[in-house]
C-alpha cells in the first residue's frame, strides 16, 4: 500500500477529473445548446437519485454492514462508529446549510431556479410582513378581507420618474389612480397653490373617482420618484368582485375633498397606511415565479452574484470529491487483503463516480445559463468550470492521501460529513429544481430511474 501511495493519488485525481468533468461539458450544452425546461429537470431528478444511490451505497452502507455483522467482542466499537457516522451526517447538512445561506446572500441562489423561487417567495413574505407592521390599527384595512386584500396587490404596477419629469397635467384626463412608493410629487393648482405628496399618498384619486380631468399637475420635483399605479379598467374589475372596496375609496375620496375645503389634513394616517399596504404587496403570497423583471431586480442587487453562483457549485461539489478518494482507498484495501490484483478498474467506485457525472452536467447546465445572464464571457464561464474540475480533482487526490494516514474511526467522520452535506444539497437545490422544471410525477420518476441505473452499476464493480 504504501508503495503504491502516489499511484493510488494519481488515480484518485483520474476518477475526481472524471466525475467533474461533465461540469465543462454541461457548461458548454447550456450555454450554446437550447434545451428544454422538462428535459433539464428530469437530468436533475435522474442525478438527484443516482447520488442518493451512491452515499448509500458507498459512505452509509460500510458501517451499517460492519454494526449488522460485528461479533460481541466489536459490536461496541461498531455502535460508537454508527452513532458517529449519523451524527457527522448531521453535522454535514448543518455545515452545508450556514455555508450555503452565506453565498445565496451575495447571488448564490442564483444557480438554482429552485432556489430563485424560494429567495423571491422570502423577498415578497419579508415584504409582507413589514407591511403587517406598518398598517397598525387601520380602520381602512381592518374592514379588507385577506382575499381582497391579496386581489388587490396583484394590480398596482410601478412607475418611475426623474427630477422635474410630469406625471399628469392640468386637464390631462384622469383614468389611474396613484399611490406615491418613494420620493415627493409636488401638485400645484393653476392659481399657483399646490402641496407636496409624500410617501404614501394617494394622488388624483377625486378626479379618477368623478370620471373628470385633472384639476391639477403633479410633478416629481425635488428628485426622483416612483409610484405605484391602479389602472381604471382594472380598478373597475376589482370593484365589480369588491364592491365594499368601491365604498371605502369613495369615503377616501370625500375626506380628501373636505380637507381641500378645510385646508387641514385629518385621515393623513389612514392614508398613509393604505399606501404604505399597497407598496410593499406587489403580487406578494405563495410561491409565485418571479417574472423576466423580478429576475433583473434580483441579480442587480448582487454586482458579484456570478462569482457567487460558481462557488456555490464548488460547496456542492467538493464533498463529492473529497469522498471519491476515500471510497477508492477503502475498496484498495478490501482488494489487498483478499490478495485480488489492485488496477485502476479494479479500484474504480463506479457507482459513486458515474452518479456524480451524471448529477453534476445538470447542475453546471443551468448554473452555466445564469452566469451567461449576469454578463460573463463564454471563455470566461467554460474556463471557471476547467478550473473548477481541476480543483475537484485535487479534492478527491486530498482524499486518497489523508485516507493512508487516518484512522477508520476519523474516516467515518469524514465520510459521515459528506454524506450529510450531499444528501442536504440533493433535497434542498437538486429535487427541487427537478420539480420546478419538469413536473413533480417527472421529478419523481427520473430519481428512481437514476436511483436504480447507480445501483445497476454494482453489476460492473
Amino acid at each position: 500500500m504504501q508503495d503504491m501511495g502516489t499511484t493510488l493519488i494519481v488515480w484518485a485525481a483520474i476518477l475526481g477529473a472524471i466525475a467533474a468533468g461533465s461540469m465543462v461539458l454541461g457548461a458548454i450544452v447550456g450555454i450554446t445548446t437550447p434545451m428544454s425546461n422538462s428535459t433539464v429537470g428530469a437530468m436533475c431528478g435522474f442525478g438527484a437519485g443516482a447520488l442518493i444511490s451512491a452515499l448509500a451505497l458507498e459512505l452509509v452502507s460500510p458501517t451499517v454492514e460492519a454494526l449488522a455483522h460485528a461479533g460481541l467482542a466489536e459490536r461496541s466499537t461498531e455502535i460508537s462508529h454508527f452513532v458517529t457516522l449519523l451524527a457527522a451526517m448531521v453535522g454535514g447538512g448543518l455545515i452545508f446549510l450556514f455555508l450555503d445561506q452565506m453565498l445565496s446572500a451575495h447571488g448564490g441562489y442564483l444557480r438554482k431556479g429552485a432556489y430563485v423561487i424560494a429567495q423571491h417567495t422570502k423577498n415578497k413574505n419579508k415584504r409582507q410582513s413589514d407591511l403587517i407592521q406598518s398598517i397598525g390599527n387601520s380602520s381602512f384595512f381592518n374592514s379588507m378581507s385577506p382575499t381582497m386584500m391579496q386581489d388587490l396587490i396583484k394590480l398596482l404596477h410601478p412607475k418611475f420618474l426623474v427630477e422635474g419629469e410630469a406625471l399628469f397635467n392640468i386637464g390631462d384626463p384622469s383614468n389611474e389612480l396613484y399611490i406615491v412608493r418613494n420620493g415627493s410629487m409636488r401638485l400645484s393648482h393653476s392659481d399657483g397653490t399646490g402641496h407636496d405628496a409624500d410617501r404614501g399618498d394617494l394622488i388624483g384619486e377625486v378626479s379618477f373617482l368623478a370620471h373628470h380631468p385633472h384639476s391639477t399637475t403633479a410633478v416629481a420635483e425635488h428628485g426622483p420618484a416612483e409610484l405605484l399605479v391602479l389602472h381604471k379598467s382594472q380598478y373597475e374589475s376589482f370593484c365589480r368582485d369588491h364592491p365594499e372596496f368601491a365604498t371605502a375609496v369613495r369615503e377616501l375620496a370625500g375626506q380628501r375633498i373636505q380637507e381641500n375645503q378645510r385646508q387641514v389634513d385629518e385621515a393623513t394616517l389612514a392614508k398613509q397606511e393604505w399606501a404604505t399596504l399597497a407598496i410593499s404587496a406587489l403580487r406578494s403570497s405563495g410561491n409565485e415565479i418571479p417574472t423576466a423583471s423580478d429576475l433583473t431586480s434580483m441579480k442587480e442587487e448582487h454586482n458579484n452574484a456570478g462569482m457567487a453562483i460558481w462557488l456555490g457549485n464548488l460547496l456542492d461539489v467538493i464533498p463529492e470529491s473529497f469522498v471519491i478518494g476515500t471510497v477508492m482507498l477503502s475498496i484498495v484495501a478490501a482488494k489487498v487483503a483478499t490478495g485480488a490484483p489492485v488496477t485502476f478498474f479494479e479500484v474504480m467506485p463506479l457507482t459513486l463516480v458515474g452518479a456524480l457525472f451524471l448529477a453534476n452536467f445538470p447542475e453546471a447546465l443551468s448554473a452555466s445559463v445564469n452566469m451567461k445572464q449576469q454578463g460573463f464571457s463564454t471563455f470566461k464561464i467554460i474556463t471557471l468550470w476547467t478550473v473548477l474540475t481541476v480543483i475537484c480533482a485535487v479534492g478527491a487526490a486530498f482524499g486518497a492521501y489523508v485516507g493512508e494516514s487516518i484512522p477508520h474511526s476519523a474516516m467515518i467522520v469524514v465520510e459521515g460529513i459528506a454524506a450529510g452535506a450531499m444528501l442536504t444539497m440533493i433535497g434542498s437545490a437538486m429535487l427541487p429544481e427537478a420539480a420546478h422544471l419538469s413536473s413533480p410525477n417527472m421529478a419523481g420518476f427520473s430519481t428512481l430511474i437514476g436511483f436504480v441505473a447507480a445501483v445497476g452499476f454494482k453489476l460492473f464493480e
